[in-house]
């Protein structure tokens, strides 16, 4: 499967919708990871699927989405609710409307969370997705991400690897002139 752009992920709801209305069901869907970057933060953003949480119509949702991935050649995991282990608890799931429909509301994660969730899984394929959201609020420290992670997910703090990873992204961010000084 080619990776989704923000507008290939946007049509993919659309269909999700029409099909969930004709069930006459009304579902929310969580999104973050790179979807979340391609529909709210980063345009040019390709992802390979729609790390997602699925909070109302899950059997409906995802009966529908084997039926969209089946009719265009995705894989049926194109929504995956593996990293939800990286979302925030299920009450603090909230951020910007991506996508309204009235059978389906598709929130994405808000920025501070999509900085938490990137800097806890600190992989290597998140770091440019960290540079981007760390330049858009105009993070210059690695204490501020550290504050972000403890207000996103309390009680929880970043260990030696995730620190590590944080800081060389903020000093490197810094001496390219990227954050605020």
């Amino acid at each position: 499967m080619q990776p989704l752009s923000a507008s290939e992920i946007r049509d993919a709801f659309d269909d999700l919708a029409q099909r969930l209305a004709r069930r006459g069901v009304v579902a929310r869907i969580y999104v973050a990871g790179g979807a979340a970057m391609a529909l709210m933060y980063d345009e040019n953003r390709l992802t390979r699927d729609v790390d997602a949480s699925i909070s109302a119509g899950y059997d409906d949702v995802m009966a529908a989405a084997h039926e969209i991935a089946r009719e265009r050649g995705w894989p049926t995991t194109w929504i995956n609710e593996q990293a939800t282990m990286y979302m925030p608890p299920e009450q603090d799931r909230h951020g910007a409307i991506a996508y309204e429909h009235p059978s389906l509301s598709v929130v994405v994660a808000s920025v501070e969370q999509m900085i938490a969730m990137k800097a806890r899984s600190a992989r290597r394929t998140d770091e440019s997705d960290l540079r981007h959201l760390l330049a858009h609020q105009k993070i210059s420290a690695a204490e501020e991400v550290d504050e972000i992670v403890a207000r996103v997910f309390p009680g929880e703090q970043l260990g030696p690897r995730q620190t590590r990873w944080v800081q060389e992204i903020v000093s490197s961010a810094s001496d390219d002139g990227g954050g605020s000084s």
